[in-house]
């Protein structure tokens, strides 16, 4: 979500079948995450940081919108390439990482702590927890514990207990990062 550069470059951002902007509840258009030119003005972006003096860049809403309005958005078969949402998000986190992070930078993302083990909750946002820490120094998992259904970690009503949601996640997220590096490959700390 980059309401800024959704307006100020329409033709990278999300639109509607009427060719208006697409717009999220709060008003916010959004640019296209399958759009490589996102993609380089991002790590414009975190070049001009790392000028400016910052030691580190960090991505927050490197996702899809998930309101009910997504399924009226039109993407142009053209950019997508038939890749998933999933696919590219994880392709951006390691096109940014490979750019940034050769400029001396340390690259970080928050990410929807749902993620960690839900594939139905990476599938609707694009982050794939695991794949995306393999192209991070640090991973922020979000852990929200309004955002777990009932019996989400055999917890019956998770926001009414969220040190044990917390808990449950942040155990839930060493276990799968430690089979995700098992084989020596990096995975970004938490």
């Amino acid at each position: 979500r980059d309401p800024w550069l959704a307006e100020k470059k329409p033709e990278w951002s999300l639109h509607l079948a009427d060719g208006s902007l697409y717009r999220d509840r709060q008003g916010m258009a959004w640019v296209d995450p399958y759009r490589k030119e996102v993609w380089d003005y991002l790590v414009e972006v975190g070049t001009e940081a790392k000028e400016a003096g910052f030691d580190e860049v960090q991505f927050d809403y490197i996702r899809f919108s998930t309101e009910g309005t997504m399924r009226d958005v039109v993407f142009d078969e053209a950019v997508t390439g038939g890749r998933s949402k999933t696919d590219v998000i994880t392709e951006f986190v390691k096109y940014a990482y490979e750019n940034l992070a050769s400029q001396g930078l340390f690259v970080s993302a928050d990410v929807f702590g749902t993620i960690i083990g839900s594939d139905i909750d990476a599938q609707a946002v694009g982050q794939v927890y695991t794949e995306m820490a393999k192209h991070l120094d640090y991973i922020c998992p979000m852990i929200y514990p309004s955002h777990y259904s009932d019996g989400n970690y055999g917890i019956d009503h998770p926001d009414m207990r969220p040190y044990d949601t917390i808990c449950a996640a942040l155990t839930e997220s060493r276990k799968e990062l430690y089979f995700a590096g098992l084989n020596g490959e990096h995975v970004a700390e938490v």
